[in-house]
């Protein structure tokens, strides 16, 4: 019998505290290829409105690209419509929550899964999106973007990390296939 590191069940999706739960639906939809980003953004632009989606979507993009290119391992991950709640997905969720009460938290969480260089750039991508959500999505923009919205100067930075991402994608599909079932 195969044990993956990280995919062991720890909890149940509706024993979350809602915003764990979106963090995780959240990742699992992004990786579960193009047909989940679409419904995330769907989702994103019926919350946030289309005015912010496509930058949170773009940040979501970077702070997931982060922890999978820099993770100390590979992350393990349940299929979109599990109701488990794997071990590396309650971490990656508690992480995310810290980062908008607790960014010394969020820190030391995100130490334990990906390279401490990278791990202030993620706690700052993270409390961003957070805030984001907390707010519905209202973000200040400086320019227009794709969705007819406007944008926040760091979605020039952003983008260029996720197109990078997007590259490697293609090239190596297998990066964000690291699931359960």
């Amino acid at each position: 019998m195969r044990h993956d590191a990280g995919a062991s069940p720890v909890g149940k999706m509706d024993m979350l505290p809602k915003g764990e739960a979106w963090w995780i639906r959240a990742l699992r939809l992004w990786c579960d290829g193009l047909d989940g980003q679409v419904v995330l953004r769907d989702e994103l632009c019926a919350r946030m409105g289309p005015d912010n989606a496509e930058a949170f979507f773009t940040r979501f993009t970077d702070l997931v690209a982060l922890l999978l290119r820099h993770g100390r391992r590979p992350l393990m991950r349940h299929g979109v419509t599990c109701d488990c709640v794997g071990a590396d997905e309650a971490v990656f969720a508690l992480f995310c929550a810290q980062a908008v009460h607790d960014r010394e938290e969020a820190m030391m969480i995100a130490c334990l899964i990906m390279r401490a260089d990278v791990a202030p750039i993620a706690v700052s991508l993270a409390q961003t999106l957070g805030l984001d959500l907390a707010r519905g999505g209202s973000a200040s923009g400086t320019r227009s973007g794709a969705f007819g919205g406007r944008l926040d100067r760091r979605q020039e930075y952003s983008s260029d990390l996720a197109s990078d991402f997007a590259s490697d994608l293609a090239r190596d599909p297998q990066v964000p296939r690291n699931k359960l079932n």
